[in-house]
């Protein structure tokens, strides 16, 4: 039995990076390092803050240790790093400070009931730190102490807040944090103004992600007795707002008028007094993702997905044409920008793990050249064989241009015919997309690891993926496992063509969407010898009635399912169970409020009750996505195990 090196407890020390900050000088920069923190009672991720040179002339140094310390920020002075941590007190999460040559650090936090933090920043002067949390209350603290708390539906939310508090010293005292907002608004995305008499914040109608579209944009002075300013409505999803060098104008992402889930939006920018907001030039995918100003007030940076890339894209304050700052040929998953128009990246490729670059940006005179400043390694990280990757490219029938990567084992040789057993993996969304990502992150279908067992692994992005522009992105309104199931079946077939992949030895997984898509392609075909199912959308009338975004089928589907009853049938893979042959497994978070678990029991009831090979696992406690590393590990271990048993691949050692 041969041992492979990418196992599933190694890939688990895979040392993402989630967050990177620029020193206000340029010269360091401040990152956090995701790790498994397992022992007998305990299995989390937890992050870890590191400072590197941006020179990369010396080795970095960890500053944190054992318990997590997420989104590092700088002070404005250079000398102090603040993050987010649990406090022991509560158990909750809040802002702690410490100093950027090290040493302990000290809550700012925690005097007052409040929720988890969950971002803030610096105001310009470093003597205080806005932040996001909702206010509990000792009546919510009691009461859930005494387990007096049930929950009215839909009603009783914990909407996030802005708060501001002042910076307290190593051993000071803690200060009471003020609220600046109140009400049933859920805050999302926060900026201060230069002077730091106010703040920008982007707020929508409640936490569920389901309202994005009642998003609003609006300021609020810091000193208290002036009253909150509307700017208008933006229905953008995530982003925060951004104040000018100046203060005269505050940047914000603007979705288009018809609000649909597929998004497509502009950066705008807000008159800070009041009144119309003017219009940037679009990005190539009408998806911006609003990074900041330049120091000099000449525009916006942000971030713009182009394929299966990242471009950093520059949008002169006047609303001429975009230039490209950093071009697309790596992807970007982490930015952060300093007053001085230098730019961290994090940045990845097939065969480049995460790694942190630096890049003094020009404006729209020009591109800039990013350099690497540190890759973070882990010791219980395995170093194996990479899979070799091969671009694909074919036209659909109806006109649609279709991009694949195709994962091939390291030392594969087209030449000498041999045909490989092949997993199509279809991603999650649908508008979500396959990318440049490092070939061993760690992934419930990890393209190094089912490689390394001799399995070939095809990634498509069909009709309605990202990263191909607004028209791609909308194409598959109305039309779920229609013109998508197609794009990723002549995708299949132009890998068969090319010899490569044994028409026998076919498997087909996906997680959300891609789970939707895989349960819908088991009951259209029976070519796959093998599927795993993950968080699936089965049975989309049901899901409407059950998930946290009840408004997302019926906009993809153009209507509610009492509306459109049979069209919501034509759509379901459960109408059509009654084909399906093909042995699957099932994995679903027992938590799960985005794709109900009910949706995955209610498939195995089905396959299970007509005789189909079906085992389902159920990962405690796990919303949407696996966050524990043990499990995380089980689910990438299930899957391995089960294709390798299906397609005919030898199994682990």
């Amino acid at each position: 039995m041969p041992g492979y090196t990418w196992t599933s407890s190694g890939l688990i020390h895979y040392p993402m990076i989630d967050r990177v900050d620029l020193s206000p000088d340029g010269q360091r920069v401040a990152y956090a390092v995701r790790f498994p923190y397992m022992t007998e009672n305990a299995s989390e991720f937890r992050y870890a803050v590191w400072l590197a040179a941006a020179d990369g002339q010396s080795p970095p140094v960890q500053l944190t240790h054992d318990e997590s310390a997420a989104q590092p920020a700088w002070s404005p002075d250079g000398r102090r790093i603040a993050f987010l941590r649990k406090t022991p007190a509560n158990g909750r999460t809040g802002v702690w400070v410490m100093p950027a040559d090290g040493g302990e650090a000290w809550p700012i936090t925690g005097s007052e009931d409040l929720g988890d933090v969950t971002q803030f920043k610096w105001s310009p002067s470093g003597e205080q730190i806005a932040f996001l949390a909702a206010p509990w209350g000792a009546e919510k603290t009691q009461r859930l102490a005494r387990r007096d708390d049930v929950v009215h539906w839909r009603v009783d939310f914990d909407f996030a807040q802005l708060h501001v508090v002042d910076v307290s010293g190593p051993g000071e005292p803690l200060n009471t944090a003020r609220a600046l907002t109140a009400g049933r608004r859920h805050v999302v995305g926060l900026g201060w103004s230069p002077d730091g008499a106010r703040l920008a914040y982007t707020h929508r109608a409640s936490p569920l992600f389901d309202t994005w579209s009642s998003m609003r944009l609006g300021v609020v002075s810091v000193a208290p007795g002036a009253g909150p300013l509307d700017l208008g409505p933006v229905s953008n999803r995530d982003g925060a707002p951004a104040y000018s060098p100046d203060g005269r104008w505050i940047a914000c992402e603007v979705g288009v008028e018809d609000n649909h889930w597929p998004f497509g939006g502009y950066v705008h920018l807000f008159p800070a007094e009041g009144g119309p907001s003017r219009r940037l030039a679009p990005t190539s995918d009408l998806h911006p993702a609003l990074i900041g100003w330049d120091a000099e007030g000449r525009g916006v940076y942000v971030a713009d997905q182009t394929g299966l890339s990242t471009q950093i894209v520059f949008l002169p304050a006047d609303g001429s044409d975009a230039t490209v700052s950093v071009a697309a040929d790596t992807l970007i998953t982490a930015r952060g920008l300093n007053a001085a128009n230098r730019l961290a990246l994090v940045m990845e490729d097939f065969h480049q793990p995460q790694a942190v670059f630096v890049a003094d940006l020009l404006g729209a005179d020009g591109q800039a050249q990013a350099h690497k400043v540190v890759q973070p390694t882990a010791a219980a990280y395995p170093d194996g064989p990479l899979p070799r990757t091969k671009l694909l490219h074919w036209e659909s029938p109806d006109g649609f241009n279709i991009e694949g990567i195709l994962y091939l084992p390291a030392g594969y040789d087209e030449a000498g015919g041999e045909k490989l057993p092949l997993l199509l993996h279809v991603h999650g969304g649908p508008s979500a997309v396959f990318q440049r990502q490092f070939a061993a992150t760690p992934y419930y279908y990890t393209p190094a690891a089912l490689c390394e067992r001799g399995i070939a692994l095809l990634r498509i992005n069909p009709r309605g993926s990202g990263g191909y522009g607004k028209d791609f992105r909308f194409s598959n309104l109305e039309d779920w496992g229609g013109g998508d199931y197609r794009d990723l079946q002549q995708g299949v077939d132009t890998v068969i063509e090319l010899g490569i992949a044994d028409p026998e030895q076919l498997g087909v997984c996906g997680w959300s969407y891609g789970g939707y898509m895989t349960s819908w392609t088991i009951t259209q075909t029976q070519r796959f010898k093998a599927a795993s199912i993950g968080a699936a959308v089965t049975n989309p009338l049901h899901f409407s009635g059950s998930a946290d975004l009840p408004s997302f089928i019926p906009d993809f589907f153009n209507g509610e399912f009492w509306e459109r009853p049979d069209f919501y049938r034509q759509h379901s893979p459960l109408s059509y169970v009654q084909n399906v042959q093909t042995p699957s497994i099932i994995q679903h978070g027992a938590a799960d409020e985005r794709v109900p678990l009910e949706q995955g029991l209610i498939l195995f009831n089905a396959l299970s009750r007509r005789g189909v090979p079906v085992d389902m696992y159920i990962y405690p406690r796990q919303g949407h996505a696996i966050n524990e590393p043990r499990l995380l590990a089980d689910a990438i271990q299930r899957n391995l195990d089960w294709f390798s048993a299906m397609l005919g691949t030898p199994a682990d050692a």
